[in-house]
């Protein structure tokens, strides 16, 4: 995380840099060790400041001049020499010795236009200065960057608003103060924990609706379809209580982990749900208690394949659960829900049925109380 200044000259770019920082250490969020600002004017420079009348004495340009220190500290290729394939680049500059000796930079010697060799200090001024490691801008402003990671104490996106809070409240207070102009903007990854967090709020109804509408396609009763459905809050339920166990924080991984739960906690619905459908119209149900035993014989009969899904899913994630290589910690976020979700899912072996032949004994008894109040009203009782 870091939170970016935008500023307009780089003398207060640096100032504001070091009155956040400092302001950052004394936060509880904020773990003070990792607290590291932009170093806008802290590295040092050599300039050489031609003098254009003495250069002018021995026929010199400024020009000139600049493309003899440039050619005598930085280099300039000549030519390359070919050793086979490869190729090398002959380079024409001052000795080592000559050049990483700041303080004798001065008395360089230098071939002028007209011949003579003066010292580099006949020609320009040579002096050190602190100047900016690296400019950089945003939005066409200045910006400066103090990074810093959150302390443990709250989640990631909890860390940045607690801070930019803060931050508020010492500018309010006067305990940070910035020239006018000045602004500060919390960045970081937790950016693309938020962007993800929109798309998923997008994402996720989509899903629902979709797996609603697949549903309803096969068995065309929305009573029914609603039932199945039942399962999943069921399945979402465990895999919060696995979430809770192993202390997770939410995140993209386990949003995606749920979305997955969604899709695979309708299976025993829609398994138990069609052999039931199944079954009641190939009995003839005349009781309620014909439904009933009808419901206890298709339970028996889809318990078996219902338990094996559940129990290969358990097997193909305990190793993603288990893994403790490079990216386990996101696998595993994606399978802790899943696993969890139907562990607590298997309470639906039991929910389906029971709503099930619940909607049927109502659909039961509303037809036989239609048929007794046509045959109490003195017409005869259909055939």
């Amino acid at each position: 995380m870091a939170i970016r200044v935008y500023g307009d000259t780089l003398d207060g770019l640096a100032e504001a840099a070091r009155q956040v920082a400092e302001q950052l250490r004394t936060f509880p969020q904020v773990n003070a060790a990792t607290v590291n600002p932009d170093i806008v004017l802290g590295m040092p420079y050599v300039e050489f400041e031609v003098d254009r009348d003495r250069a002018a004495r021995y026929g010199m340009t400024t020009m000139a001049v600049n493309q003899v220190i440039e050619t005598a500290l930085g280099g300039m290729n000549l030519t390359q020499t070919l050793e086979g394939r490869e190729r090398y680049p002959i380079r024409l500059r001052y000795q080592r010795s000559l050049r990483e000796r700041i303080d004798e930079l001065a008395r360089l010697p230098v071939v002028t236009e007209t011949g003579d060799v003066v010292p580099l200090e006949s020609l320009a001024t040579v002096k050190t200065t602190w100047g900016p490691g690296m400019i950089s801008s945003e939005d066409a402003r200045l910006v400066a960057h103090i990074a810093f990671a959150p302390s443990g104490v709250a989640g990631d996106l909890e860390s940045v608003e607690a801070v930019e809070k803060l931050l508020r409240e010492a500018q309010s207070e006067g305990a940070l103060s910035l020239p006018s102009g000045y602004a500060l903007l919390p960045v970081g990854s937790f950016q693309n924990q938020i962007e993800a967090n929109q798309r998923l709020m997008i994402i996720i109804p989509i899903v629902i609706l979709l797996d609603l509408l697949i549903i309803y396609l096969n068995f065309r009763n929305l009573p029914l379809t609603l039932i199945i459905f039942s399962q999943v809050p069921i399945a979402i339920f465990g895999g919060m209580i696995g979430l809770g166990l192993f202390n997770v924080e939410m995140n993209t991984a386990i949003w995606i982990g749920l979305i997955a739960l969604i899709g695979i906690a309708e299976d025993d619905g829609v398994v138990i749900a069609t052999y039931m459908e199944q079954l009641f119209l190939r009995r003839t149900i005349r009781t309620v208690q014909d439904l009933r035993e009808a419901t206890v014989e298709a339970g028996k009969r889809r318990i078996r394949p219902c338990l094996m899904t559940a129990f290969t899913t358990f097997a193909a994630l305990l190793p993603v659960m288990l893994a403790t290589g490079r990216g386990a910690d996101v696998a595993r976020a994606m399978a802790l829900p899943v696993f969890f979700g139907m562990f607590i899912e298997l309470i639906s072996l039991f929910v389906v049925p029971v709503l099930y032949c619940g909607y049927m004994e109502m659909k039961l008894n509303v037809g036989l109380d239609s048929r007794d109040n046509i045959v109490d009203s003195g017409d005869p009782a259909p055939g």
